[in-house]
């Protein structure tokens, strides 16, 4: 298969059917159903910007527990708004 017929089938998948994940996945166990739970709670897109070192930090530490970035934010918040919240 030519590489412009790869190109032309992925397309009809859109961009995403172009980008795949870098990180190899390397067990596909079921989410425990917390977690699924979790995931069916609506998403907002949010545009911030923060430091460059915050960033780098963050994607370090979401690439040495095998996470992206949103999950990283998303817990950060969630521990910090607890804290706050209960006083």
């Amino acid at each position: 298969m030519s590489k412009s017929d790869l190109l032309k089938k992925n397309m009809k998948g859109g961009l995403n059917g172009l980008l795949s994940s870098t990180i190899p996945s390397y067990t596909e166990d079921k989410p425990a159903k917390n977690e699924v739970e979790k995931e069916k709670e609506t998403v907002v897109h949010c545009n911030f910007l923060i430091n460059k070192s915050i960033h780098t930090r963050m994607k370090h530490l979401a690439i040495d527990n095998n996470m992206s970035l949103k999950d990283i934010v998303n817990e950060a918040m969630k521990e910090y708004l607890d804290k706050y919240e209960k006083e």
